[in-house]
């Protein structure tokens, strides 16, 4: 009975010490919030403003990967146009953006809200100088929108789905700001440096009014191009057809200079020229120009020796609908060995994307028509949208780490 009453006892103290607490913890917080009262009434709405601007900076620092200011701030630096030292400083961000024409009047609610794709998109455009572009029809956009993100689309930024919808008010996603702050890693990077290209009408850009794969990744890195590509080129002597190799030596005639060479070619060899063999060796003064896998060494040992440390990229164009399947595989298989033995890094188009124009919906929506021929799609020719869908991304990859290796 004793050792019971004790515990009472002592059950009954622990809730007297609480009850305790609890009053004075509850006037503490009473005389607190009477004190900020008596504050705010003293400074008047000052205290509420600075309240939601605290608010404002913690879910700006809280969201910083998807807010307008780091986005600006990412961007200027990259392009060039400004220096800056401070990424949290949203206000001073914003009156340099706004000084430099990257965005028009603005307000402090401005510098807080997520970021989107339009608002992307227009800044980019204007800090890279991107000229106006189109990879077609935009179903979601308003007229005043066109023209910037049909730019984007244009350079593979953000690239319509298949009902055509490139989502401007979107907001821009973790994953999705890693890769546009890749992407201006590698302008930095590329900026400034020169092309040669050589090779056929994909390379030349037949299906996009002339504008191919060199004259893309140019434009959209800020680099220089000399692009001696010719539709109908092959490897193969092909006599009223100028081969690649012959490109190769007009630019050497021409004293081109570069510090990246871009290279494509086959499709015209395809069932139409000698397929050949590959020469054991590196020495191809004398290497037979009148078969694919002759012309293909040669044009490799002519560009190692004009240009001797310049990296050269090689592609491998898409599945197409032209020959037979056996010869598709066996002439681009036969270019990626020939390849792998010179040192030369090629992009697969053929094994490393969807794109087979083979299928139809893949055709009409990814190669041009043209107009001579009547109203089918070619499957052979990359519109805008192939490119920027299929070839722009692996290209641009390649173009960025061949460089980053040789800085390493």
């Amino acid at each position: 009975m004793r050792k019971k009453t004790i515990k009472r006892i002592g059950l009954t103290a622990l809730i007297i010490a609480l009850l305790t607490i609890l009053i004075v913890g509850t006037s503490v917080v009473t005389a607190i919030a009477k004190h900020t009262a008596d504050r705010a009434g003293a400074s008047g709405a000052a205290s509420s403003v600075e309240k939601e601007n605290n608010s404002r900076l913690n879910s700006y620092m809280a969201n910083a990967m998807n807010n307008r200011s780091k986005w600006l701030y990412d961007l200027m630096n990259a392009s060039g146009l400004a220096q800056l030292s401070n990424s949290s400083n949203g206000a001073a961000i914003f009156r340099k953006a706004y000084t430099l024409g990257l965005i028009g009047a603005y307000t402090e609610d401005d510098i807080y809200l997520p970021l989107n794709r339009l608002f992307v998109a227009q800044t980019t455009v204007k800090a890279l100088h991107y000229p106006e572009r189109t990879v077609g029809p935009i179903s979601d956009v308003t007229p005043d929108q066109q023209s910037v993100m049909g730019t984007m689309a244009y350079y593979g930024y953000f690239v319509p789905d298949d009902q055509d919808r490139v989502s401007p008010e979107a907001t821009i996603t973790a994953k999705e700001y890693e890769t546009l702050r890749l992407e201006l890693e590698r302008y930095k990077t590329l900026k400034g440096k020169r092309i040669l290209a050589f090779g056929d009408s994909i390379m030349h850009g037949s299906g996009n009014h002339d504008e191919g794969i060199a004259d893309m990744i140019a434009a959209k890195y800020a680099m220089t191009v000399t692009d001696y590509s010719v539709p109908g080129a092959s490897f193969a002597d092909r006599g009223e057809r100028s081969r690649i190799c012959n490109q190769i030596r007009v630019a050497y005639r021409d004293q081109a200079q570069a510090d990246l060479i871009l290279l494509n070619g086959g499709t015209n060899d395809m069932g139409h020229m000698p397929f050949g063999e590959t020469v054991p060796g590196f020495e191809m003064s004398d290497a037979d120009e009148t078969t694919f896998s002759g012309g293909m060494q040669k044009a490799l040992w002519m560009l190692r020796g004009y240009w001797k440390d310049t990296p050269v990229i090689y592609t491998r164009v898409h599945n197409m609908d032209l020959v037979e399947d056996r010869l598709e595989r066996q002439y681009g298989d036969r270019a990626l060995d020939i390849m792998e033995k010179w040192g030369v890094r090629s992009v697969d188009l053929y094994n490393g994307t969807t794109m087979n124009t083979e299928k139809k919906a893949i055709c009409d929506r990814y190669t041009f028509v043209d107009e001579r021929y009547g109203t089918a799609h070619d499957s052979i020719h990359p519109n805008a949208l192939g490119y920027a869908k299929y070839y722009l991304p692996l290209i641009s990859e390649a173009v960025a780490d061949q460089f980053n290796e040789v800085s390493e």
